[in-house]
């Protein structure tokens, strides 16, 4: 919006940045998803700026020509985008835009207006009206959400709950209830559901007298939990009762003076405007932490939960709507949506559940429209009785934390009353209705209420902090009870849903992108697939709102489908089927499998399990100076970080290393044995594992047979385990590779060529797994599946060789004549720099193609690279080939 708010140049000149840049704040690339600039149109002769088939086409204009000016021109546009003859369809959305205003269409639903309009300036706040230019499938909002207000709104409230905290006002508990309890009071008032401003009126009279405030605010909250007519006098006269358990404890928090002026302040902004979904989990934020918490974008985009609100609920119910061809087919479905319960097991501040209800309204709306508009087109009646509406009820929600349950108990029934508003009377919104369907427990340890479709996204915590956080007795039972080991925390949730699900029905949930990848996908996604489900629309691996840590995966599924089951779309883009590897796939599919002759040859590097392993170089050297029999325990220690970013890939620090000594025989070394001594057996005796306990002189793994497959050698091949490229250097045996680095047990310059060829790169990327969307190179996946080329003559051998001398040579020559390591190397190649580098690689790739027996055009494809090494995978495991390519 800054780059583009001042532009006043012409259409042609930047309108396909533009356009580029915008697909970009949808996490899109438009290219990727088939999107064309410059469209022909024979049967107008002209050309559409944006024509992206079946989805939507855009015309941009000036910003000095208004954009009503270009609507019979984009009718024409749309007519002339679909075509029978190659079973395109006409574009669903149509875009006018001048840098300055953005109008959309619906010409094929709503042709006598634009379904939005709105200025550039506003697109923060009308960002979901765009939503599908993330994908094809993924549903826009024409909701205005009014996010900086409701963000400016909940700061506010976070201000009057952190000074409450910091001056411990009343127990945390009570606290939280005061804020929930005042955030409805000031929604309601706004929404006429409070009458006269009771809320508002009371922080007035205690204005001055803030030592009133405990006694008069918990007065209001007593009465609106009294169903009779007691205490309704003077400033609440107007109240109703309010029940839904809000008030079933009303607070009595004392207020100082700053506390009443900032809720006062907090009563003055629109209420009406505030995003609930938006508005509840920023509130989730202030509420969860006992300190302060910065509010920033710690909310989920809308567009993001379209991502499984759209294939999972709104595209199935929309493609039954649509098949209603009579008004009595049309009342069935209404009957059906109406009964239909969407279940979140993982319900937090409840933005999935806002959404889902929001969207379940607005289809009860146009199927009552369109029982209308078949009763006129066809002159058959509308069929008899009341209309039903979709329930509150249906929502159902589980969350361990009563704050969460809490909040989106509150989040609910203000999208209740908000969709009165937008879609017609449903149940009362007073009394509030009883939401008992969202409950307190743990979602993994108790009973999933029946339910129609299962949506949300679970916790995010890695295998390894799940003891940490819940304690030894709950990885047991998790243990137990789910018979997987310990895994990354979501996968449980995966699980449960493909156990709860009945055939046909569907699910659609967030997950760490682990959930496709290694140990977290055999219990999780191959777990859905193996009871029936088909992935249906995925996200491989996204960065999610709020946490740049975290890497996600979206999976929707049906359940044990009775019919086919599609369209399939994987990151925005049609495909024939979406594997659990969360990749594209024919209907021939080979998982690759391990190889047994790789066995043996690729190590984690040792874990030593405390840091007072790792001395500084000069106690190193003092030690070594004084015997040089120290050497045998004291070595350098090559880090992932020293292969990136040192000049020559050099380690920067040492370690004592006493391998599988007895502790007899590691005290023939006092001075690096007092070492460990003092700074690892402390730590060593609060751990978990008896025998990191009992052996505190050793290293917690010490890798064993990497030790002793690199013996003898005089170098190996050391490779950082996970990062932005696969970076690989030789390493002297002395030398100790690091826990985050891959050791490879060859010397020959002929297996560092294969190792450092796109072969060998485009199988790891597509079958190792990612880490904030970088590369995580694990052996077992990796390497024992990755197929070496054999038979290979001396000749392609020499000529492999050869090229991995040149180029390691040349890189090397690089790093230390500009003293840089091989991230800024590559960095700068990626630039246009050093053209000869990229060059031996080159050379290096075609001579390891050759070895495969491939063409040279084969060499940097890294699609037809990872297929061809999956069939040869496949020929070997099948016993079709033979393989000994280390013999």
């Amino acid at each position: 919006m800054e780059r583009w708010s001042a532009y006043s140049g012409s259409e042609k000149a930047e309108a396909q940045t533009f356009l580029n840049q915008l697909f970009e704040c949808y996490g899109s690339d438009r290219r990727e998803l088939g999107a064309e600039f410059e469209f022909y149109i024979p049967t107008t002769g002209g050309f559409m700026d944006l024509h992206w088939p079946g989805v939507a086409l855009i015309e941009m204009k000036a910003p000095t020509v208004a954009v009503t000016t270009a609507q019979n021109q984009v009718e024409r546009y749309w007519r002339a985008s679909s075509d029978r003859a190659s079973s395109r369809p006409a574009a669903r959305w149509i875009v006018i835009c001048n840098f300055r205003d953005i109008e959309i269409w619906e010409y094929g639903r709503y042709p006598d207006a634009p379904v939005a309009r709105f200025a550039l300036e506003e697109l923060p706040d009308r960002y979901d009206a765009l939503a599908f230019l993330a994908g094809p499938t993924v549903e826009p909002s024409f909701t205005e959400h009014y996010r900086e207000l409701t963000k400016e709104a909940a700061r506010v409230v976070s201000e009057v709950f952190t000074s409450l905290v910091d001056r411990s006002a009343a127990p945390p508990n009570e606290l939280q209830r005061f804020i929930l309890q005042s955030v409805w009071c000031m929604f309601a008032e706004d929404l006429t559901m409070l009458d006269g401003y009771p809320f508002q009126a009371t922080l007035n009279e205690i204005r001055d007298q803030p030592e009133r405030s405990a006694a008069e605010l918990g007065h209001l909250f007593r009465v609106l939990n009294q169903k009779s007519k007691h205490n309704r006098i003077g400033r609440l006269a107007g109240v109703q009762y309010v029940n839904g358990e809000l008030f079933a404890q009303p607070a009595e928090v004392g207020l100082n003076r700053v506390e009443v002026e900032l809720l006062l302040q907090a009563t003055a902004f629109d209420w009406r405007k505030v995003n609930p979904t938006i508005f509840g989990s920023l509130l989730e934020g202030v509420l969860g932490r006992e300190r302060r918490w910065e509010l920033g974008a710690h909310y989920t985009h809308e567009v993001d939960i379209m991502k499984i609100v759209t294939p999972t609920i709104i595209r199935p119910w929309r493609e039954r709507l649509d098949a209603a061809v009579t008004p009595q087919q049309a009342r069935d479905v209404l009957e059906e949506l109406c009964a239909f319960r969407v279940l979140d097991p993982a319900c937090g501040c409840g933005n999935f559940l806002y959404v889902a209800y929001r969207e379940l309204r607005a289809l009860e709306s146009e199927l009552k429209q369109r029982i209308r508009h078949l009763a006129n087109e066809t002159g058959l009646p509308v069929p008899d009785g009341p209309e039903p509406f979709f329930p509150l009820r249906n929502m159902q929600g589980i969350d361990i934390e009563s704050r969460a349950v809490m909040i989106t108990r509150v989040t609910l029934w203000m999208g209740h009353r908000q969709m009165v508003d937008m879609y017609g009377e449903a149940e009362p919104v007073l009394p509030l209705q009883d939401l008992s369907t969202i409950r307190q427990a743990d979602a993994l340890r108790v009973p999933w209420p029946e339910t129609d479709c299962i949506i949300g996204n679970p916790p995010f915590l890695g295998s390894q902090h799940i003891r940490g956080n819940f304690g030894d007795d709950y990885v047991s039972w998790l243990q137990l009870e789910f018979g997987v080991g310990v895994k990354d925390f979501c996968t449980y949730w995966f699980r449960r849903a493909a156990d709860h699900l009945r055939a046909d029905q569907r699910a659609g949930l967030v997950g760490t992108n682990s959930i496709a990848q290694n140990r977290a996908r055999t219990a999780s996604l191959d777990y859905v697939v193996d009871r029936g489900g088909v992935l249906t629309d995925a996200i491989s691996s996204q960065r999610w709102p709020g946490d740049a840590k975290v890497h996600v995966s979206l999976v929707n599924w049906v359940a044990s489908p009775s019919a086919g089951v599609g369209p399939f779309v994987l990151n925005g883009q049609y495909v024939d089927k979406i594997s659990t590897h969360l990749t594209s796939v024919g209907a021939d599919d080979w998982e690759p499998r391990a190889l047994h002759e790789n066995l043996g040859r690729c190590f984690q590097g040792p874990i030593p399990v405390g840091a007072g392993f790792v001395i500084e170089e000069s106690v190193a050297r003092q030690m070594l100076e004084i015997n040089s029999e120290y050497r045998e325990v004291i070595r350098p220690y090559l880090t992932s970080s020293d292969i990136a970013e040192a000049p020559g890939s050099v380690p920067r620090r040492w370690i004592i290393d006493f391998a599988q000594k007895s502790l007899q025989d590691a005290g023939r070394f006092p001075n690096a044995l007092r070492i460990v001594r003092d700074q690892v057996r402390p730590f060593r005796e609060t751990v978990n594992r008896e025998g990191h306990r009992l052996r505190w002189w050793q290293f917690g793994e010490p890798r064993v047979g990497l030790r002793r497959a690199v013996a003898g050698r005089a170098r190996y091949v050391a490779a950082g385990r996970h990062g932005k490229r696969l970076l690989l250097a030789w390493a002297d045996t002395w030398t100790l590779a690091s826990d985050a680095t891959n050791s490879f047990a060859f010397d020959d310059d002929y297996s560092m060529g294969i190792l450092a060829a796109r072969a060998h790169g485009a199988w790891a990327w597509a079958q190792s797994s990612t880490l904030k969307g970088d590369l995580r190179y694990t052996p077992s996946s990796v390497f024992l599946t990755f197929p070496w080329p054999d038979p290979v003559s001396e000749v392609q051998r020499d000529r492999v060789a050869e090229a991995a001398r040149l180029l390691l040579a040349r890189r090397s020559e690089i790093c230390l004549a500009e003293n840089i390591g091989l991230t800024k190397l590559y960095n700068a190649v990626d630039d246009g720099a050093w053209t000869d580098l990229k060059d031996l690689h080159r050379q290096l790739d075609v001579a390891v193609a050759d070895c495969y027996g491939w063409p040279a055009s084969v060499a940097q494809d890294d699609r037809e690279i990872v297929r061809r090494l999956t069939e040869l995978n496949r020929e070997i495991s099948e016993g079709r080939r033979e393989y000994a390519p280390f013999s």
